[in-house]
């Protein structure tokens, strides 16, 4: 996977610079909602830009987008040789997505680095400074949060032995996510009933969690852990069952 990564190396570091140019519009929006105001719920403009070029790097770091072509694998009947050896379909995809990210970050980070530097002379954000305790939870909550997104887009990628366009859920994986995790707005900037919501979904820990780790205005409580290892145990459970279910389905119509 490492190979075949590389061979698209060119379009990696373009989708890096692509995924830099929504920062620059909402930039340009939060400094017309702070004009002429220091703070706003806490949040001083600084904060505001900081917080959005984390987003950038963590979505960068965390995000998957294996579900639209595994799914027409599927459709097409390309698995039959996983499911005839020893390394399963499963293991398959998980495999390319690690070997796939690892080749990405390679590439990405370099350029998201420039892009951090940039910012910072340009838009005078204050440095992001990292305490050893912070870091480890912020590096924690990353690996859940790439673990959560792996196994939604594989609840996608499944769901396609039993419904056809099960592929058009991404984008509305990528919806509940935009919304639900902090990224497209701060949890003090929403409303009352979607911080209602917000507060009762794991979607917090893609995102907003781990900025607040990062900026020194939030520490991991036993709830927060017990919330993720549950989270997780309960996401792999079902995704067990559901390729369980796919392959007795598959074999039962005879493939």
């Amino acid at each position: 996977m490492f190979i075949k990564t590389l061979q698209f190396r060119e379009e990696i570091a373009i989708y890096a610079f692509l995924d830099v140019i929504p920062f620059f519009v909402l930039f340009f929006l939060w400094g017309a909602v702070y004009s002429g105001q220091e703070s706003i719920n806490n949040y001083s403009f600084s904060d505001i830009v900081q917080y959005y070029i984390l987003v950038v790097f963590i979505q960068r770091i965390t995000a998957t987008y294996f579900e639209g072509w595994r799914s027409q694998e599927i459709r097409m009947g390309k698995i039959d040789y996983f499911l005839t050896r020893p390394f399963s379909y499963i293991h398959e995809i998980i495999s390319r997505e690690l070997g796939g990210k690892i080749v990405n970050l390679i590439i990405s980070i370099p350029i998201l680095t420039l892009f951090y530097i940039f910012s910072l002379k340009l838009f005078h954000v204050s440095k992001i400074i990292l305490e050893l305790n912070n870091l480890f939870m912020f590096l924690g909550l990353l690996a859940a949060a790439y673990a959560i997104q792996i196994m939604i887009a594989l609840w996608i990628v499944l769901l396609t032995f039993w419904f056809e366009g099960s592929s058009g859920l991404e984008h509305f994986k990528w919806i509940l996510i935009s919304l639900f995790s902090g990224s497209t707005i701060p949890f003090e900037f929403m409303p009352v009933w979607l911080q209602n919501i917000f507060s009762f979904l794991p979607f917090k820990y893609l995102s907003y969690v781990p900025i607040q780790i990062i900026q020194g205005k939030m520490k991991l409580q036993t709830y927060d852990y017990i919330f993720i290892s549950s989270t997780l145990a309960i996401m792999f459970l079902f995704s067990n069952f559901l390729w369980k279910k796919a392959r007795y389905k598959y074999s039962s119509a005879g493939g």
